[in-house]
């Protein structure tokens, strides 16, 4: 038995929506039940997951001084991410998708409380640490498709990309504050508490699941095969032009663009500031992201998608080039800003238009795809520029290396995009009903 591959696109059904939003309502996907419970709950776990993130590398450095100890920690995170998505994306199409998040999320808050007890215990090793955090990946690689399938069953078709901005926003403004929270708790309360923070904090997640009323939880997925179920969604991916220019795109912008970030400290050091230069660029970056996804979310419609989603990748392009040749760090700090609006804007459009083109029953394996691109990629990417970097003459060669890989990106933008994309994406998509 096999799923019959639609030889013409159908969007996915409207979901019914939780009350009836005035047409002027700004941040509109929040006037819908089920996607506010869920956002909300979202925003408070990301805040404990990047407090948790934080701490994971400053423990992993005290216990280690070895920068190559901070790299294996990121091949710990990217290697789950890249790889198991292929086979995730497939089980989130066959299962109940809330009783899925479920159990991921329960998952990840007992790997939270375990390093929680191990650091109070005194058995907290690099390798303890190295081991959760590839534990934790894998959760991710399950739990993050699930949550993506989920929004189109939350809010109605033409609010998506207003409730896709929100769900970046949730993500950009966690970025920005766990951090901090990490950095001036810390000393205070050690790295104990601030895991069984991150453990409690999961449970926001959870009631918010078991608050949800009237989703459509399950994809209809008929019971064929894994290797079957894989080659359906890949099949359908590979021929749907949209789909597949759009996650070819995602994955360039992943690994000639937004790998950079991993060498912010090397520019730091070149432009001559220390761990606040540092810290500068980062934050600037994460603020970009986020006024992005709320000045998106923020809008009541939003017009000619497909010429502000190929504007936004350029835009982020050229911030690279810019940021390559920049000579001072407060200009480095202005362009960062810039990059993360642009890079926000590209991909909040880009996952709607994947979002709306994917029938209910594929919307797991594709969306799988997409966050390969979105998190397993940047992370792989790194050992590129990384290398090519060293390669180049090392600290020295490092905005090089970002400038190669920024005009490859434009390359790609300026002559594959908009032939691509022009005959396949309306005006009229998802925000203007």
């Amino acid at each position: 038995m096999s799923e019959p591959p639609s030889p013409r696109v159908q969007a996915p059904a409207e979901a019914s929506p939780h009350g009836n939003p005035p047409s002027n309502a700004r941040f509109v996907a929040l006037h819908h039940r089920n996607f506010t419970m869920l956002w909300y709950g979202l925003l408070v776990s990301n805040v404990g997951t990047m407090i948790q993130n934080t701490v994971n590398l400053w423990v992993i450095w005290q216990l280690t001084h070895s920068p190559l100890w901070l790299g294996y920690v990121g091949v710990a995170f990217a290697l789950p991410m890249t790889v198991v998505p292929l086979l995730s994306g497939t089980v989130v199409d066959r299962v109940h998708r809330i009783r899925l998040l479920y159990l991921t999320q329960t998952t990840a808050m007992l790997i939270a409380f375990v390093l929680a007890d191990l650091y109070w215990t005194g058995l907290l090793t690099e390798w303890v640490i190295l081991v959760a955090t590839f534990l934790g990946s894998l959760v991710l690689a399950f739990d993050n498709p699930a949550r993506q399938a989920l929004i189109p069953e939350l809010v109605p078709k033409k609010h998506l990309l207003n409730a896709l901005s929100l769900m970046s926003a949730s993500y950009n403004g966690a970025a920005l504050v766990g951090p901090a929270l990490a950095g001036a708790l810390y000393p205070a309360i050690g790295a104990g508490w601030l895991f069984a923070i991150n453990g409690v904090s999961f449970l926001a997640v959870i009631v918010a699941l078991m608050q949800l009323r009237g989703v459509a939880s399950h994809s209809g997925h008929a019971h064929v095969g894994l290797w079957e179920s894989l080659k359906i969604g890949f099949g359908f991916a590979w021929r749907n032009r949209l789909v597949r220019a759009l996650l070819l795109l995602s994955a360039c912008v992943a690994v000639f663009g937004r790998s950079y970030q991993t060498l912010l400290p090397n520019f730091a050091h070149l432009w001559g500031g220390g761990p606040l230069a540092y810290g500068v660029l980062l934050a600037s970056a994460g603020g970009g992201a986020l006024v992005g996804a709320f000045t998106l979310a923020a809008r009541r419609e939003v017009h000619g998608r497909h010429a502000i989603m190929v504007a936004s990748g350029l835009v982020f392009s050229a911030c690279l080039v810019a940021f390559a040749l920049s000579p001072w760090l407060w200009l480095g700090v202005v362009l960062q800003f810039v990059a993360g609006v642009s890079s926000t804007v590209f991909g909040a459009i880009a996952g709607t238009f994947i979002q709306i083109e994917t029938p209910a029953q594929l919307r797991g394996r594709v969306m799988s795809f997409y966050s390969i691109t979105l998190i397993g990629l940047p992370s792989m990417g790194v050992l590129g520029v990384g290398a090519l970097a060293e390669w180049l003459g090392g600290a020295q060669g490092t905005p090089r290396a970002v400038l190669y890989g920024a005009l490859v990106l434009a390359a790609i933008l300026l002559v594959t995009a908009p032939r691509m994309l022009r005959a396949h994406v309306s005006d009229t998509g998802p925000t203007s009903g």
